[in-house]
């Protein structure tokens, strides 16, 4: 399965000690995810403090092992099961209108 998961550092997190600290967290969990092998592509928004990820998991619960406490405790989460576009039109071929 499939997910989308964006990832928006939360506001309170502002001075530089809270940043620092943050960013170790963040960049922690981020290599897990890499080298996890179950990430698909992912990267930081150019235009806030934010990210993104598409992970292919087996359930929503290996999903948040996946995220850890790191990103669920520093940033507000958003995750969105998608299918490929492939998979979409293979879809519609198999069930016409």
């Amino acid at each position: 399965m499939r997910f989308l998961v964006t990832t928006e550092v939360f506001e309170t997190i502002h001075t530089k000690e809270d940043t620092e600290r943050q960013a170790e967290l963040i960049t922690s969990q981020i290599k897990t995810i890499m080298n996890s092998g179950k990430l698909v592509i992912g990267g930081q928004f150019a235009d806030k403090r934010a990210h993104f990820f598409v992970i292919d998991v087996a359930n929503e619960l290996e999903l948040l092992e996946l995220l850890g406490r790191n990103i669920l405790d520093s940033c507000k989460a958003e995750s969105h099961p998608i299918a490929f576009f492939e998979d979409l039109f293979a879809f519609f071929e198999r069930h016409p209108a």
